[in-house]
């Protein structure tokens, strides 16, 4: 499996966001807070850095936790 990076993410959870403000989904307030502050922070790294998924939190290819996936 190839390694997953912020571009994939990026795309995801930015398409993700576009569909909770358009009303298509509607999650809790926690997960809509959640993608947006993740999008956020996404865009400010590198698009071909690793990103690495372990214990419900997103980490960058150094180990430092980028974002805690809500309960």
């Amino acid at each position: 499996m190839r390694k997953l990076d912020v571009k994939h993410y990026l795309d995801i959870y930015s398409i993700r966001k576009e569909m909770q403000e358009e009303g298509i989904t509607n999650p809790s307030e926690q997960i809509k807070n959640f993608t947006k502050d993740f999008v956020e922070k996404l865009q400010s790294l590198q698009l071909d850095e690793e990103v690495i998924l372990k214990d419900s939190s997103f980490f960058d290819s150094k180990g430092n936790l980028i974002m805690k996936i809500p309960n």
